[in-house]
């Protein structure tokens, strides 16, 4: 992602100065109180459901180029009910019974979501063993049922619809003009997908969920979260990802859901 931001920067060094609190409004889908089941002789693995954060990897005087990966150690939902993630678990070798391409296309599948940052995530799981010139895919033996693929988006912070974008311009240049007295606000994107595979590494479903999120800004809001009191979760900023928390409520819909799908499996399992 390249461009000229000499005006931008300027118009955010304004912006900086004033100091403004942000209140996210953030939808839950599900009540606060839903009971999960639990599925104490199915043994699921998660992986993924991580952060993206944002830098600037090349600087010139002509463009800067950014690049989002995936935050280590940082989860978005911090603990499953059922089952654990990937990397609280240790193998007791590879799995014979899964092929190489099979393995491979699970890494593919997962690296073009995530690029390059998610090479690590998936050590937990896989490993590569090179002979000559080929590549030997292999599936770590962790003795799990199921394996639950999370991924967040997107990567960058991307407003909802060009609608979105005008209304979000307009209201940050009246809000820098009125010294913070006037509100900035931005309806942004937020989405998470969820892949279920079963034990030998063939996916059973795929969910996907848009939990779209907007931010209102100025000197009199309140912030919501707390940590995003003066310009601390500065949406205004000129690349940056979502915010971890955009996620956070969302755990107990997403547990739901994967909960539900396993349950109709039973009679299938093997």
């Amino acid at each position: 992602m390249e461009g000229n931001f000499r005006f931008f920067d300027f118009f955010m060094m304004i912006a900086t100065l004033i100091k403004c609190n942000y209140h996210y409004y953030v939808e839950k889908n599900i009540p606060e109180n839903t009971s999960i089941p639990n599925l104490p002789k199915v043994k699921i693995t998660y992986i993924g459901f991580r952060p993206y954060e944002t830098e600037i990897t090349k600087s010139s005087a002509e463009a800067r180029v950014y690049t989002a990966s995936l935050v280590y150690p940082d989860r978005t939902i911090f603990k499953f009910q059922n089952g654990v993630y990937a990397s609280d678990l240790k193998s007791v070798g590879y799995r014979k019974d899964v092929s190489s391409d099979k393995v491979k296309k699970f890494v593919q599948d997962y690296l073009n979501e995530v690029k390059e940052s998610g090479v690590l995530e998936l050590t937990y799981v896989t490993s590569v063993e090179k002979k000559g010139e080929e590549r030997i895919f292999k599936l770590k033996d962790i003795g799990t049922d199921y394996y639950v693929l999370g991924i967040h988006t997107p990567a960058f912070q991307t407003p909802k619809h060009f609608g979105s974008s005008v209304i979000q311009l307009f209201s940050s240049v009246f809000s820098v003009l009125s010294f913070g007295l006037i509100p900035s606000y931005a309806s942004l994107q937020a989405g998470t997908k969820i892949k279920i595979y079963d034990k030998n590494l063939n996916q059973l479903t795929s969910m996907k969920y848009d939990h779209g999120y907007s931010v209102l800004g100025a000197i009199w809001a309140s912030s919501i979260p707390e940590e995003c009191n003066r310009m601390r979760c500065n949406f205004l900023k000129q690349v940056s990802s979502p915010p971890k928390f955009v996620y956070q409520e969302h755990g107990p819909q997403f547990e739901s859901d994967i909960v539900s799908f396993i349950q109709t499996q039973f009679p299938f399992r093997k």
